[in-house]
């Protein structure tokens, strides 16, 4: 089932704002828990520094009264609570209390495990006992090694002062799962607003959806009828885009209808070519009898070479004229690259040609490359740049291929050692009947094999491109084929 671009892109906005809904409601509820930890954190700094100045007012012959100290925190936590904050409600307090002395050993704990214990070195008295801000978060327990989040606390201390100096260590310990109930609570409303934010956005993903679906529609219904030869007219579409495609289709229409006249202009040149060419070749077959062996040699000569030259014309037309009518490739198959330049390179015409003129033919493909595509169209393509690579390059010098692969396309790519490509011609060698002179005879090529290169690597949906080597002599044609 084939899904229309209306429905591909409700999907699209559907994947994107789930996602977005998704980051937005993690993101804000990790802020959430910590703006409330924070909130958490402020207030038993607060705590902790109030019981630090009660127990600094309750040194006694340089001790800290920790019996005064164990009847506030005693009757504090035997108090019963009925706050109702917000949807939560508090029945009893729970935040713990101990008291180091200047050494870091515990002099005083609410729960009464963690006394006689030498803390010195835990952050929240180690930074406190230096008058820096004293905190940390730990296990509630300290028997418990790795301690899960619900187990943890927060600690925060303050300095007990006595004679401005610092005499001890007070520090507040508030259980994290103290703190769940609220962070729960907060989620909860943060994961409805969520829901709301992605329905609203989805009936607006379907109406976007529907529109686009309904003008993608309206050009499908146009250009098939286009297709069948049916006189259509250009549909009326609202949406500025759709609007200007349906306008361009229209304009290539009627485009299309003037170069179909072109096309049967040389389809006809191209029959009538065919005449004087088998004329030429039978005069040229009959001037072998009552001449001198030179002359009739010569001018046999002659008109071969020009009945050659117009039968590759014929036939290049032909071709050209074929491959511009087509708008989808035929008999897909996969082939191996490494072998395809190896058939193409060493065909015996080509060959030959190399062998004459001196050429090193240099590979590079380090492994093996695959591509899909119309194999005779493909060998053609190839056949006229590697032709093209033969007659602009220095005699006895090196052609080099080279095979290589990006995220999207195969690359095949063919150096010369040659003058490259002129500026004047840069914008021009894939036109019709353009053609630069070759560098050691000075002929001119008929200016139809780039353009039948070009043709052919657009229906495989590729590119070619032909520009000159940087920082060396000659020029590169690059061929690009689609993985996909």
């Amino acid at each position: 089932m084939k899904l229309t671009i209306g429905v591909k892109l409700f999907i699209t906005y559907f994947v994107i704002t789930s996602a977005i809904v998704w980051f937005v409601t993690d993101k804000v509820s990790l802020r959430v828990t910590k703006g409330i930890d924070e909130a958490a954190e402020d207030v038993m700094v607060d705590t902790a520094n109030l019981l630090a100045q009660v127990a600094g007012e309750n040194i006694i012959d340089g001790h800290i009264n920790t019996d005064k100290m164990h009847n506030l925190v005693d009757s504090y936590l035997n108090r019963e609570l009925n706050a109702k904050i917000y949807s939560v409600t508090k029945n009893n307090p729970n935040l713990q209390v101990y008291i180091t002395n200047k050494n870091g050993i515990v002099i005083y704990d609410s729960t009464g495990i963690r006394k006689g214990k030498d803390y010195s070195l835990w952050n929240d008295v180690y930074d406190t006992l230096r008058g820096r801000y004293g905190k940390r978060s730990s296990a509630i327990d300290p028997s418990i090694k790795n301690p899960s989040p619900e187990q943890k606390a927060m600690y925060v201390s303050a300095p007990i002062y006595h004679n401005k100096e610092i005499f001890g260590v007070l520090t507040t310990i508030k259980p994290t799962a103290d703190l769940k109930p609220y962070i729960m609570e907060q989620k909860k409303h943060i994961e409805e607003y969520a829901i709301y934010l992605f329905l609203v956005s989805l009936l607006f993903g379907a109406g976007a959806s529907f529109v686009v679906s309904r003008g993608t529609g309206k050009l499908v219904k146009y250009t098939t009828a286009l297709s069948k030869g049916e006189n259509a007219v250009a549909p009326k579409i609202r949406q500025v885009e759709f609007s200007e495609l349906a306008r361009a289709i229209e304009k290539l229409r009627v485009d299309l209808e003037g170069r179909e006249y072109v096309e049967e202009y040389i389809n006809t040149m191209a029959h009538e070519l065919r005449t004087p060419i088998t004329g030429i070749k039978a005069t040229a077959e009959n001037l072998l009898m009552p001449m001198s062996s030179a002359q009739r040699e010569h001018f046999v000569n002659n008109i071969l070479d020009a009945n050659k030259r117009m039968d590759m014309l014929v036939n290049r037309l032909l071709n050209l004229s074929r491959i511009e009518r087509r708008d989808q490739l035929e008999n897909i198959e996969k082939i191996d690259v490494k072998t395809l330049i190896k058939d193409v390179v060493q065909s015996p015409s080509r060959k030959g040609n190399i062998t004459r003129r001196g050429i090193n033919v240099q590979y590079t493909i380090e492994r093996k490359f695959t591509i899909k595509a119309e194999k005779l169209l493909v060998e053609q393509a190839l056949a006229n740049i590697v032709d093209n690579a033969i007659d602009f390059t220095p005699i006895n010098s090196i052609i080099g291929i080279k095979v290589s692969e990006s995220n999207t396309h195969v690359i095949i790519q063919v150096y010369d050692q040659g003058k490259g490509v002129p500026e004047h011609a840069r914008k021009q060698i894939f036109r019709r009947f353009f053609s630069s002179s070759r560098p050691d005879t000075g002929k001119r090529g008929n200016g139809l094999g780039l353009r039948f290169v070009k043709k052919i690597m657009n229906l495989h949906n590729g590119t070619v491109s032909l520009k000159n080597r940087f920082m060396e002599d000659g020029a590169v044609a690059t061929l690009k084929f689609p993985i996909k």
